[in-house]
């Protein structure tokens, strides 16, 4: 198991919660540098070829529905809807207060 490996090359005795629990920290913080950055919900794309309809199989003619897919992303990760960044509430559950206050005031 990878916890199993990332403890005994780091000496934690972390869970396999504790490891989630830091990748998600991780993603979040990386979302709000970007943030930061300038970037927001109007720069979450899919390539093109994956707004196309298919052409044959059995989900030929099918386009799936980009803006409905991202909100349920956003509503999953805690982000807001609006403006693509991580909420405050999110942030600070994740011990990242400094950086909901940066973002957000």
């Amino acid at each position: 198991m990878q916890v199993d490996l990332v403890n005994a090359a780091c000496g934690y005795e972390w869970t396999l919660a504790d490891m989630m629990r830091s990748g998600e920290r991780g993603w979040n913080l990386k979302r709000a540098i970007n943030n930061r950055m300038g970037l927001t919900r109007a720069n979450d794309k899919l390539p093109k070829a994956f707004l196309e309809p298919y052409k044959e199989g059995g989900a030929e003619g099918f386009i799936p529905d980009f803006a409905e897919m991202l909100n349920a992303y956003y509503e999953a990760r805690g982000w807001d809807m609006q403006s693509g960044r991580p909420s405050k509430e999110k942030l600070i559950e994740l011990r990242l207060e400094d950086v909901a206050m940066d973002i957000w005031e």
